[in-house]
């Protein structure tokens, strides 16, 4: 891309972002991602029948993506994963899954609150803490949210208002944070997108800066003096390294916990191509998350495939052949549509955002791809997972009961995936 945007100082007076290129939604994502109109139908019944809850679902037309339906809608509940458990276990495969709305009520704005009566605004990335405390990078709302097991949502830390001032709670502000993780200590991590930085944000709320000038570039070195171009997702070690998809880069950062940055993959130039650290190449690199081994799992957006990197820098293609598509089958048969968030259980199943599909997807650790959600249309419908609709789904999350979060982000809405056995 093109070097054509203003430069800016994290210190100036009037904290002027670096860049507004990026003003609604991530390139990796925008580059293929074509608009529809939520899907009204109401499935308070089929929920119930379930022994779901949540909402039902909104009115609109079906446009949306249909290639591939047949095979996208094949339950989950019959690849070859073991199970799908979040950070516990289970002794079988659930039978089926259920899809319920636990907060948000499809209206783009804010308003804290429990349940449906909270509000997003384009929520993109979520974390879960040990506790089950689900954090949100709400996007164009420029906060980071937070929601108890109760679905009582608060915001941790944000003015609303776009900035890269650090401070406490709604002190500090942001430019389009993307993505979250978590610590052990339970600071959160912040990909703030049009920032170019990593912020962290303590329990209290207290935002300070980890890594990046404010400005858009490309430098390894240390806190301040490295640069990210468009920074989009986050995970965080048990170690407290930092991986960051550097989107525009097209590389996979590593921050370590002093903020000294280096690259762990990538050339700079987008491509594809498997290989030891910078011999390897992705485009528009967009979600990533951690297995228990260490290995990072990074959704691949603009190249449809999800790639695994060992501690060593190895990087390989986990599944997907390339092409856009919503076809199940193992390793490089299957096919995605804009993947955009990742994460796993502690079984090595590897759960999918499929962003333009409007699917979450799972993927074996034999690489097996299976449609946990979803059916490829635009909309807004709770139920069984084989009949549940999404609006361009932008990130994943688990808990320690197996249960599956998902950032519903054209919906405002966080939906929730219960396993059913």
């Amino acid at each position: 891309m093109t070097n054509d945007r203003p430069e800016s100082s994290p210190d100036s007076p009037m904290n002027t972002p670096a860049s507004t290129e990026h003003s609604t939604e991530p390139l990796g994502l925008k580059r293929r991602h074509f608009m529809g109109t939520a899907l009204a139908l109401d499935a308070a019944a089929l929920l119930a029948a379930c022994g779901g809850g949540g909402g039902g679902g909104d009115s609109g037309n079906t446009s949306g993506s249909s290639s591939g339906s047949s095979s996208a809608s094949s339950s989950a509940s019959s690849s070859a994963s073991s199970s799908a458990s979040g950070s516990g276990s289970a002794s079988a495969a659930p039978t089926q899954w259920v899809v319920s709305t636990w907060a948000g009520n499809g209206t783009a704005s804010f308003t804290d609150g429990t349940g449906s009566t909270a509000v997003f605004n384009s929520p993109y990335g979520i974390a879960m803490d040990r506790n089950g405390h689900l954090y949100v990078g709400d996007y164009n709302n420029q906060r980071i949210r937070k929601i108890t097991p109760e679905g009582v949502v608060s915001t941790l830390a944000g003015s609303g208002g776009t900035g890269f001032n650090d401070g406490t709670g709604g002190s500090a502000t942001f430019h389009f944070p993307s993505a979250v993780a978590l610590d052990s200590s339970g600071n959160v991590y912040v990909a703030d997108y049009n920032n170019h930085l990593i912020r962290k944000v303590s329990p209290a709320g207290v935002v300070t800066r980890l890594a990046g000038a404010g400005t858009y570039g490309n430098v390894n070195g240390s806190g301040a003096t490295a640069k990210f171009d468009s920074p989009y997702g986050v995970a965080v070690d048990t170690s407290g390294n930092a991986y960051v998809a550097d989107e525009s880069n097209h590389q996979i950062r590593k921050i370590t916990p002093e903020g000294m940055v280096s690259t762990l993959a990538g050339t700079g130039t987008a491509g594809f191509e498997d290989g030891t650290g910078i011999s390897a190449k992705f485009n528009y690199p967009s979600g990533v998350a951690l297995d228990t081994n260490g290995n990072l799992y990074v959704a691949d957006a603009s190249n449809n495939r999800i790639r695994k990197i060992t501690q060593a820098g190895v990087v390989s293609t986990l599944a997907g052949m390339g092409s856009s598509g919503a076809v199940n089958g193992a390793g490089v048969t299957a096919t995605f549509g804009n993947p955009s968030g990742v994460a796993l259980d502690n079984n090595g199943n590897v759960y999918v955002a499929d962003y333009n599909n409007h699917l979450i997807r799972m993927i074996s650790p034999a690489g097996v791809v299976s449609t946990l959600a979803g059916v490829e249309l635009v909309g807004h419908l709770d139920g069984l997972g084989v009949t549940a609709k999404f609006n361009h789904p932008s990130g994943v999350a688990l808990d320690t009961s197996g249960n599956v979060y998902v950032a519903d982000s054209n919906n405002n809405r966080i939906r929730k995936i219960t396993p059913i056995f």
